[in-house]
């Protein structure tokens, strides 16, 4: 899977979560659907439920892993 794909499919989560809330009179403060998807994976707990789903989470949680730990570095 690529980082592009595992963009894109937490996006698509995370508009659909975003969307759900609001029809149900949340606010979700216009955070975006990248934020919004891994919150939705997390919240309703969904690892294991979706193969695909669990990579993309792997995926981008390194990516963010990889750039806070050059961060640190750097400082």
């Amino acid at each position: 899977m690529t980082q592009e794909q595992a963009l894109e499919m937490l996006r698509e989560l995370g508009n659909i979560y975003a969307v759900a809330l609001a029809e149900r009179g949340y606010n979700v403060d216009d955070k975006s659907d990248l934020m919004n998807g891994l919150a939705a994976y997390f919240m309703l707990d969904l690892k294991g439920e979706f193969d695909e789903l669990d990579e993309s989470v792997d995926v981008i949680t390194r990516i963010v892993y990889e750039e806070v730990v050059s961060k640190l570095e750097k400082e």
